[in-house]
């Protein structure tokens, strides 16, 4: 492994995720034809306002969720599973701006012991892994066990495990300096042995070629997050243009770019970030101001997102094999 690289790439898996996160919410919830009117060169700028009302770089709840998974892993040297609940717990009492439904009531069931459905195929589990494969560098099966843990936490559905497990050692692989085929091979090689492992396994043979179909009417499904990240890191496009086209596709965008912002940054690090984009991110800090409509703890902010994506691989090393 080659560290210099796999900081860059680590760089890159946590600013990609923001970056699309931040992008991707300008516009949330509408549909292609709507952002093609609005914006006709495509939404490719950091900025403030959009449907949520918030500054340039502000995160949404996919990559709030990710920087509290990210801390826990560095505050433990590894996959705690009370600690990140407790995390996911203290994040959905601090009253976040937006919450998906299954993650809202898998966090309430957690918060009282209870019992966490699993038929839900949403994509709030995939949303948040990136920091497990930067974590797991190198270690492509251990991110995926651990990301099916994660997943089990609030979307135990057999498909959005394994879509988390195989997008998680993708990542690892990324991150230590693996090309778009071993990253490719390594997801298809880790998403498990049963039957949502199979699904998983057809929509990556199909997003070598194919872009999904369902951003608006199946908004929210694990699969078309999925599909669409290993769609755009097959393809030719560069970073940018693969979070300004996913985007474009309106639905859930802000989920849908983070997650392919977070794998294409395995791939092509920090410097393919754009520097307006890094700028706005690292310089993000939603204080409590008569300017700011939605204030957050610093728990949640991205500022410190080089510094913390270096802590995960240092805590990912020293955690080794105990990290499960």
């Amino acid at each position: 492994m080659n560290l210099p690289a796999s900081l860059s790439r680590a760089h890159g898996v946590l600013l990609g995720q923001l970056a699309g996160d931040a992008l991707g919410s300008f516009v949330e919830f509408q549909e292609a034809e709507t952002i093609a009117r609005r914006h006709p060169g495509g939404v490719d700028s950091l900025l403030d306002g959009g449907t949520w009302n918030l500054i340039a770089g502000q995160p949404t709840d996919d990559s709030e969720m990710a920087l509290a998974l990210a801390r826990s892993l560095c505050a433990m040297d590894r996959f705690d599973r009370d600690h990140v609940a407790n995390a996911y717990i203290e994040w959905r009492d601090s009253r976040p701006f937006d919450i998906g439904i299954t993650t809202s009531s898998a966090i309430s069931a957690l918060a009282q012991g209870g019992f966490v459905a699993s038929d839900s195929q949403a994509n709030g589990a995939l949303m948040r892994v990136s920091p497990i494969g930067v974590f797991a560098c190198g270690t492509p099966a251990l991110a995926a066990e651990i990301a099916r843990q994660d997943a089990s936490l609030t979307h135990p559905n057999e498909v959005t495990k394994a879509a988390n497990a195989a997008f998680a050692a993708a990542v690892s692989t990324g991150v230590a300096g693996g090309s778009k085929e071993d990253m490719w091979s390594s997801a298809y090689a880790n998403a498990g042995q049963n039957g949502g492992a199979a699904i998983v396994r057809d929509r990556l043979l199909t997003a070598r070629t194919q872009r999904p179909i369902e951003f608006q009417h199946q908004m929210g499904w694990v699969l078309t997050a999925f599909q669409n990240a290993f769609y755009c890191l097959m393809s030719k496009q560069s970073l940018r243009d693969a979070i300004v086209s996913t985007v474009a596709c309106g639905g859930d965008t802000d989920t849908n770019a983070a997650i392919c912002g977070a794998l294409l940054g395995a791939l092509h690090g920090r410097d393919a970030i754009p520097l307006q984009w890094r700028n706005a991110i690292l310089t993000c800090r939603p204080v409590d101001a008569d300017d700011i409509h939605h204030p957050r703890p610093k728990t949640y902010w991205p500022d410190d997102a080089l510094d913390l994506a270096e802590a995960l691989l240092v805590a990912g090393a020293a955690g080794n094999q105990d990290a499960v």
